[in-house]
């Protein structure tokens, strides 16, 4: 059989081929610019979509605020096992950071790799991270993700803050490495801070003019009426001033206080109910603490005071101060329990024993942390960092190396340091930091009674009516 002929191809079949290879030509090159911009728009913006209900996987507003004030450039170096997945969560961190702001950059190196390099940088240990600025360096281990951005704030901060202890009134010396007397780990901690710290002389050579906080440590003799004269002037120029004055502590300071609206009453706080399990009562946890204060806002635990005083403020907002200052606000922050008093017994000091008597003591709360913010009267409108501010705490003890580990004292100490510095930013970042820390366990005196008669009579009572209940339903009911 023959096949039919084959027709040629029409005019207008070649003109339809042709149009649909050019749409094909069209459709390659326009899909790969769109893969171009798409890849240009990806380099450039950081596209992420944090759907888990905490946000886990994003920069916090908090993160957000410490990264876009930086001034100066940070490298972040984390020697780590790339393939340890607790790395992960950190190395996300790093990569939202370094997206965020060019002011950061980090590097990713693998100890097993890079050996010579980690002992350059004296990394001894897997997961340890480095954080470098201006020649400044935070260290912190195990890599934990939530470290970061308070290491990248502290190493951020102003440099070399100067805080000023007064000597030669008898004061606590915060070089002192003795357990009980010395204060060596709260300048280490205030170091970590970045604050310069240095005694002064306020007979010498008065306040000098770097001052951020003066500090009077515990001091026992009188001052002087210069150094009276020199703190008076420092003041007056918007000071801030920390008076920690242990019971019968120098009596001319106390006087001096008093014009600012500062009381410290001469009795001394005695709280049977908060004393630590098996303690005496001089020493107790101050439980009540203001949250509208940044000092105590922070505190995961509360502080532990030995032999503690009062500290009353004495007037109003609005009353007057030396240098025509006039009472902006006032703070008690720190207060100790309903069931608390101030002993006016001059052998609670020598046998820690003593009962309330009405007319000689005073009943709690009693405040042992008070701050007192004043602005000038011509001009109350100014902010709270160029006011003059005072602190009056009513132990020194609590900061000690003795006592400073226990319970939320070193918050409190590192916290006062930074609020009256002006580095309430620091605070903030222990805050978020603390949310994922445990405090250590302490139970009070009257806690410890409680779990005793739970123990020992309550337990054993239940216990006792469910079996003479079951005795009674088989015997009588069965």
């Amino acid at each position: 059989m023959d096949r039919p002929p084959l027709e040629k191809p029409s005019e207008s079949g070649r003109v339809s081929l042709w149009t649909n290879y050019l749409i094909l030509l069209y459709t390659v090159v326009a899909f790969g610019a769109m893969l171009g911009i798409a890849n240009a728009i990806i380099s450039h913006y950081n596209l992420r979509w944090d759907l888990t209900p905490t946000k886990r996987f994003s920069l916090s507003e908090f993160d957000k605020r410490v990264l876009g004030q930086l001034n100066h450039n940070v490298k972040v170096m984390a020697f780590v096992r790339t393939e340890d997945p607790a790395y992960l969560e950190l190395s996300d961190l790093l990569f939202q950071a370094a997206a965020f702001t060019p002011r950061l950059t980090y590097q990713v190196i693998d100890v097993n790799k890079a050996p010579g390099l980690a002992r350059e940088y004296g990394v001894s240990s897997y997961g340890e991270v480095v954080v470098e600025s201006q020649g400044r360096r935070r260290d912190f281990d195990n890599a934990r993700s939530e470290l970061l951005i308070p290491a990248v704030l502290q190493i951020s901060q102003e440099a070399n803050k100067h805080i000023y202890f007064t000597i030669g009134h008898g004061e606590r010396d915060m070089f002192d490495t003795d357990r009980a007397n010395g204060y060596s780990v709260w300048r280490g901690l205030l170091e970590q801070n970045n604050y310069q710290i240095d005694n002064v002389s306020l007979f010498a050579s008065g306040v000098p003019d770097d001052a951020k906080v003066v500090v009077s440590l515990g001091p026992r003799k009188d001052f002087l009426p210069e150094e009276l004269a020199a703190l008076v002037k420092y003041l007056a120029h918007g000071g801030h001033y920390i008076a920690m004055i242990d019971p019968f502590g120098s009596p001319s300071l106390v006087e001096f206080l008093k014009q600012y609206h500062l009381d410290f009453i001469p009795q001394v706080l005695v709280d049977p109910a908060y004393r630590l399990t098996a303690g005496e009562i001089l020493t107790t946890q101050i439980p009540i603490r203001a949250e509208d204060n940044a000092i105590s806002r922070g505190l995961t635990a509360p502080a532990v005071f030995s032999l503690a005083r009062g500290v009353m403020i004495t007037a109003p907002v609005g009353a007057s101060a030396p240098d025509n200052l006039m009472l902006e606000q006032e703070s008690k922050f720190l207060e100790s329990s309903h069931e608390s008093w101030a002993s006016g017994d001059p052998k609670a000091l020598t046998t820690g024993i003593t009962e309330f008597q009405a007319g000689r003591d005073i009943k709690g709360p009693i405040p042992v942390g008070s701050e007192v913010d004043y602005a000038p009267a011509a001009n109350t409108h100014i902010p709270l960092v160029t006011m003059t501010r005072l602190v009056g705490l009513g132990s020194s003890a609590f900061a000690s190396n003795q006592f400073v580990e226990m319970l939320g004292n070193k918050e409190l100490a590192v916290s006062l340091i930074n609020e009256m510095a002006g580095d309430e930013m620091l605070i903030a970042s222990r805050e978020r930091l603390n949310k994922a820390e445990t405090a250590a366990f302490y139970i009070s005196d009257q806690e410890a009674r409680r779990l005793l008669i739970l123990g020992s009579a309550l337990e054993p009572g239940i216990l006792f009516l469910i079996a003479i209940t079951v005795f009674v339903r088989r015997r009588f009911f069965a």
